[in-house]
């Protein structure tokens, strides 16, 4: 055998740990450099390598410069041969060396002299690991993620990744260094597909059609952008000159499931019902790869179907049970071309159009079923790219992508015209409006599952060039640019003949309702009616410049600048938000201790820049039309649907106060909606970090210790502006414009607004962030790494890591766990300046303590064992109230607040309860556990295999309900109850054959 294979073992330990990888590899391919020498150490330039991929007969061939070195970039991944020859030197032949994604491997070769004695190549032929790279990356393939139990989902790779923490359950996600989890990319090709509405989720393919996976947890080169998270970039599966074939089955029982926990609240009824939750899956697919020309056209084409069934049901005064069903046809083809030696085309296709069908029904007294409607929810769509390389010389290769990149997120149900949602609150005061979702009492005919209804379609048009110069052996230029069109079409509204839904409520005498001081106990009705609609364009564009610099034999400087640009558009194609020339400086800079390759020293700074997300366009730039208004209650007509279901229409008396108009259902003003000196949103980032690798305990190990620094400047955000309005000009007390304006907060602010307290726009004014009271945004993440790893050498391997972390600040990010509110960029942050008296503290991401340990054993040839254990602290538990000093004895009526009021003979008291002083929710355990046995039947090589996680059926407590108060002074009985819980026990029953 090659007797480097202990230094590529420790190539792939150092890769795989992903504390580094190059800033310099394309961003879904890899390099090889390569020094040529004399067994004295002396360069031998015009040494001619010969590299070629082993699987599918590419062949590269180049020349070394006057210093003897050669770097090939570009390179796909795969396994390839190396072979070096000089006019009168014995030629070197390596065994296999693997290219990684956006990995370089590192190769100085010893030619001997010809007539010599031959010296045997030894395992100082492949540097131990790169000692170039100050980037934070995790890498892992499909190969060591078989041997793992690892659920089968992108989020689940990443979560793998010292660093990353998971989201709250009703977003998913994973958050990156304390980011929120609408902060991230995915690219998979090379084409970005990520959710560009609210940063939320993103277009995927099957498990099984991804070959490689670079999770980037920070340092990322100025090739990378639009993140202030982390970034996932994968490749799929390529054809070879070998035809193969295959097929896998992925089945997950109900009857193997256990439920979690259920929770009553104060009064009998659940808060969370989970008993009756059954939940199955049925995967699979069908594959087929080889070559359509040997050594020239290859493909790889796979067809996945999927059966997921989710019933689940509420227990309260409206019992319901609901049945989901999502049936699903995955498609995907990936096509190579290698014109010649010189130039290169790649193709992916793949189609993850789904559609999600949720029935309800109401539960009778005598337990029968009465079905009410059947809801629909869609994902996914169509995406395609074609990708161009091209080596132009020795020294300068170029490529360039064009793709598109479709979701759909329409939802609606079969009762759109018919069925209004009206929710009866006067016998459940303990839950307050924000926190509807925890009450099932239905008055009309349409759920929680279908009052909405929504046309929702974004596309993505991307192009992207780019461009790697080898000046020199000591300067790698890399540069480019790319360009995204981001189009959302977005039709809203609520169901039923008014578009409007209802929520009843009982108010005491003596007190408001909608500024209206009310002279009897009085039982009123409020109503929300509420359209939107437009297609909204941005253009998001880059262009990028980095250069690695070889210092010296043992220091490397990585050196780029990344300039961008966001362009917003309303609904009718003009600017509304525009933020040019963004500087994105990124240094790191690597220092090989010893000379050897086996130890180094990093540093890491650099800025990043996030978009405002396309949701923005939508909520502020649309035709919106959004009016609330209230009615004294006189009584219920009933109907019947014509699925059969009775209901009630409320009966309404006089209106009490006048329309809340929160939007008048016209394009807006730009001028009176945006900040007119708008500053984007950024991060900068401090990383400082030790690798090494060596023999610990008998055992080769790689090791390190990262330090990560981490803040969020410049955030972007809705604001209320009329308290400053009344400030500025002298209007009345009870002044009101509900003029909301994306800005800076804590920076002053300029835009078009009302200067005579008409309610009507009419002048600029520019306003101090003293006038305007709102703190500036801030989130801070510390963190300390600690790695240690062994690879896979055919019998164990062992991956573990403790990270410290603290996330702490007055704002998660785009989205809002607090609330569960994904309305990226416009969520109750600052919206009013009460609401954020108190948001300083531990963030909804913050977890101090986390430990990952995984790895796999071969009991036997074909017998294997794997094992995945997580350990995490809690998340932060709130106070959150309905009142604020400023609002003495009444409620907000919006939001929540940092303040618990006390009541004493009509006097009251305001405590203080800062975000997260209430201690965190339980630690989270998880163990997750699999066996897999293969086994050859004739020329069919099968695999059959058992994963269970959550083995011990750890059930603790995710999030909890830190609603306090259901009114001012009165205690919510349910505070602090459990409301999430981890996932329960399940089994993975899976079998896959190949030929």
């Amino acid at each position: 055998m090659f007797k480097a294979n202990k230094r590529l073992l420790a190539v792939a330990i150092a890769c795989s740990l992903g504390v580094s990888a190059p800033t310099f590899a394309g961003n879904n391919d890899g390099s090889i450099r390569v020094s040529v020498m004399n067994p004295e150490k002396s360069p031998l330039a015009g040494s001619t390598v010969v590299l070629t991929n082993n699987e599918t007969g590419y062949t590269k061939t180049i020349q070394a410069d006057d210093d003897g070195n050669l770097r090939i970039g570009g390179l796909p991944i795969g396994r390839y041969s190396v072979k070096a020859t000089k006019n009168g030197y014995d030629d070197a032949e390596l065994g296999e060396i693997s290219v990684q994604l956006g990995q370089e491997t590192k190769l100085n070769i010893t030619l001997q002299a010809s007539g010599y004695e031959k010296i045997e190549v030894t395992g100082s032929v492949v540097a131990a690991f790169d000692v170039t790279s100050s980037e934070s990356a995790l890498n892992i393939d499909s190969v060591e993620l078989a041997r793992l139990p690892i659920p089968r989902s992108v989020d689940s790779v990443a979560l793998l990744a010292p660093g990353t923490t998971q989201g709250d359950s009703r977003f998913g996600g994973t958050s990156f260094g304390g980011s929120s989890v609408a902060e991230n990319q995915m690219y998979i090709n090379g084409l970005n597909v990520t959710n560009f509405r609210n940063g939320l989720g993103f277009s995927s393919v099957p498990y099984d059609f991804y070959d490689q996976f670079q999770v980037k947890t920070g340092g990322y080169s100025a090739e990378f952008g639009r993140s202030t998270g982390g970034v996932i970039n994968a490749v799929t599966k390529s054809g070879s000159n070998e035809f193969k074939m295959g097929a896998s089955v992925y089945s997950t029982p109900g009857s193997l499931r256990a439920n979690s926990p259920s929770v009553k609240s104060n009064d009998g009824d659940y808060l969370v019902y989970n008993e009756a939750d059954e939940y199955s899956t049925l995967k699979g697919n069908i594959w087929a790869s080889g070559a359509l020309v040997k050594d020239k056209l290859f493909f790889y084409a796979i067809y996945a179907p999927e059966k997921i069934e989710d019933n689940y049901s509420t227990r309260s005064s409206s019992d319901k049970d609901y049945e989901e069903d999502t049936d699903n046809d995955f498609w995907g083809l990936k096509l190579d071309w290698n014109i010649n030696d010189n130039n290169r085309l790649e193709f992916l296709a793949f189609n993850d159009a789904s559609t999600e069908y949720t029935d309800t029904y109401t539960v009778n007294s005598d337990d029968s079923r009465t079905y009410g409607s059947t809801a629909h929810e869609k994902s996914g769509g169509k995406n395609w790219s074609l990708k161009y390389t091209g080596y132009i010389t020795d020294d300068l290769t170029i490529s360039a992508l064009y793709g598109r990149n479709k979701y759909d997120m329409s939802e609606g149900s079969n009762l759109p015209d018919e069925c209004e949602y009206i929710r009866d609150y006067r016998y459940y005061s303990q839950y307050p409006v924000y926190n509807v979702d925890y009450v099932q009492y239905y008055m009309g005919c349409a759920t929680s599952s279908d009052y909405a209804v929504e046309v929702a379609k974004d596309e993505r048009e991307a192009i992207r060039l780019d461009a790697e110069w080898v000046i020199n052996s000591d300067h790698v230029l890399r540069f480019g640019l790319d360009r995204e069109v981001n189009t959302s079409l977005s039709e809203e509204g609520y169901a039923g003949p008014n578009g409007s839904y209802w929520i009843v409520y009982s108010q005491e005498a003596g007190l408001k309702v909608n500024g209206v001081t009310l002279d009897s106990n009085t039982d009123y009705i409020y109503q929300r009616e509420r359209t939107v609609g437009g297609s909204f364009e941005t253009i998001n564009s880059a262009f990028y410049l980095e250069d690695t610099w070889t210092i010296s034999d043992t220091v490397t400087a990585t050196i780029g600048l990344r300039n961008e640009q966001f362009n917003n558009k309303n609904s009718e194609g003009a600017t509304f938000a525009k933020i040019d020339d963004m500087l994105a400086p990124r240094l790191g800079i690597s220092w090989d201790i010893n000379g050897d390759g086996e130890s180094k020293l990093f540093a890491n700074i650099g800025r990043y820049f996030l978009p405002v997300a396309n949701n923005t366009n939508v909520r502020l730039a649309g035709n919106e039309y959004d009016v609330k208004r209230y009615y004294v209650l006189e009584g219920w007509d009933t109907a019947e649907a014509s699925n059969g279901t009775s209901y009630y229409t409320p009966i309404l008396g006089d209106q009490i106060g006048n329309d809340y108009v929160a939007a008048d259902g016209s394009v807006p003003d730009t001028r009176s909606v945006v900040d007119a000196d708008l500053d984007p949103m950024f991060q900068d980032e401090l990383i400082l970090g030790y690798e090494s690798m060596g023999n610990l305990l008998g055992e080769d190990l790689s090791y390190g210790v990262k330090f990560t620094y981490r803040s969020l400047n410049g955030a972007i955000d809705d604001m209320i502006i009329d308290h400053a309005i009344r400030e500025k000009f002298g209007c009345d007390a009870d002044y009101e414009a509900n003029q909301y304006v994306l800005g800076n907060p804590g920076k002053e602010m300029t835009v078009y607004t009302d200067t005579d307290c008409d309610g009507e726009v009419d002048d600029w004014a520019t306003f101090s962030a003293d006038e305007l009271q709102y703190p500036e945004a801030e989130r801070k993440y510390l963190a300390w790494d600690f790695t240690v790893g062994r690879q896979w050498d055919g019998v164990w391997s062992l991956r573990a890591t403790y990270t410290w972390s603290h996330s702490f600040g007055n704002t998660e990010g785009l989205v809002k766990s607090d609330n569960g509110q994904d309305d990226a960029g416009l969520t109750t942050d600052f919206d009013f300046p009460q609401l954020m008296d108190g948001s300083y503290g531990n963030l909804p991401n913050d977890r101090r303590h986390n430990i990952k340990v995984f790895g796999a054993l071969a009991l036997t040839e074909d017998l294997m064992v794997g094992f995945n254990y997580s350990l995490a602290s809690g998340r932060p538990i709130n106070y959150f109230g309905t009142s604020h000093p400023d609002y003495y004895g009444e409620d907000m009526d919006y939001g929540y607040t940092y303040y618990e009021a006390v009541e004493t003979d009509g006097e009251y008291e305001y405590i203080y309860h800062p975000r997260g002083s209430m201690g965190t929710t339980p630690w989270i355990s998880r163990l997750d556990l699999n066996m897999t046995y293969n086994l050859s039947i004739g020329e069919l090589d099968t695999t059959f295999k058992v994963d269970v996680f959550n083995v011990l059926n750890s059930h603790k407590a995710t999030r909890v309900y830190e609603v306090a108060e259901t009114s001012i002074a009165a205690a919510n009985a349910d505070y602090l109850k459990p409301l999430a819980f981890q996932t329960p026990r399940y089994v993975q029953l899976s079998a896959s054959v190949e030929f």
